[in-house]
């Protein structure tokens, strides 16, 4: 991987978390290379740069890795391209305020029609096509009851009521957790995902919406996808090429005899959007 695509595809959202504040310019940070009271790294709107506002230092995601693991720009590379982005990160241990703010619920949660510039740009980020994206998501306005933060991310609705919500610095969802079926193209395969990022990712390359889709949500819904699949003539799996994946897909191909795992397609991605995303 080149240095350009590496700065195209990783950016500092998805190794610093959830930041503190949103300013006019971007978002506010503890430095994790400090002890930090009072936030002082600074990062761009899009996510591409970083500024340190007590020393001035500046750069991009390998010059934030090369400072904060103390190695050289080869090294930070590596270590880029070596690590999942959505396990990696070295901000602070969550504080017993945000666990507390997570435990205790949401203080607010509306949804509303998607709009937001932000969300937009993460989704061109994802090279994920607008047009789709807006045929199945919403926005999530959200606060916790524990904090003052007034939260926007992703919403993506299952079959009982409950959303996953996605943004470039949150990864969570409401209860009840539970798949979600899109089942309106008539005599369509149906192609089964992990998240709906990957369902947006191969809509988006297949140019339309043309199958059926299954959305897990979450890996623990195999069940509860099998039971619904029971009886379809064409089912896809296209699940991660990981080990929870692997068992995932052979669960599934155990269980429905016209299963067929389509992941070789798309290897030695992670997943879809992950091979989508290291598309020129």
């Amino acid at each position: 991987m080149t240095i350009k695509e590496l700065k195209d595809k990783y950016t500092c959202f998805e190794y610093l978390g959830r930041p503190v504040k949103r300013t006019r310019n971007g978002y506010l940070y503890r430095c994790p290379w400090r002890t930090d009271t009072h936030p002082s790294l600074s990062v761009t709107t899009n996510g591409r740069g970083w500024h340190d506002l007590a020393s001035g230092e500046h750069g991009s995601v390998i010059d934030l890795v090369m400072k904060r693991k103390n190695i050289d720009f080869k090294e930070a590379c590596r270590e880029i391209e070596r690590t999942d982005p959505l396990s990696f990160s070295f901000s602070q241990p969550v504080s017993d305020d945000e666990k507390k703010e997570k435990e205790s619920g949401f203080k607010m949660f509306e949804v509303i029609k998607l709009q937001s510039r932000g969300l937009f740009a993460y989704l061109h980020q994802r090279k994920i096509n607008l047009d789709i994206a807006k045929q199945f998501l919403q926005e999530a306005h959200y606060s916790f009851k524990d904090g003052d933060s007034y939260l926007y991310a992703l919403a993506y609705p299952n079959d009982k009521g409950g959303y996953e919500l996605r943004s470039p610095f949150y990864k969570g969802g409401t209860s009840p957790k539970w798949i979600t079926t899109h089942l309106g193209q008539e005599n369509a395969p149906t192609v089964v995902f992990e998240g709906f990022l990957d369902m947006l990712s191969f809509a988006t390359l297949c140019g339309e919406v043309r199958h059926n889709y299954i959305v897990l949500n979450s890996i623990v819904n195999v069940d509860v996808a099998i039971d619904e699949l029971r009886g379809k003539e064409k089912i896809y799996l296209c699940l991660d090429n990981d080990k929870a994946g692997e068992t995932a897909t052979s669960k599934m191909l155990d269980a429905l005899p016209s299963a067929i795992d389509i992941r070789n397609r798309f290897s030695p991605a992670k997943d879809i959007n992950d091979y989508l995303t290291s598309q020129r």
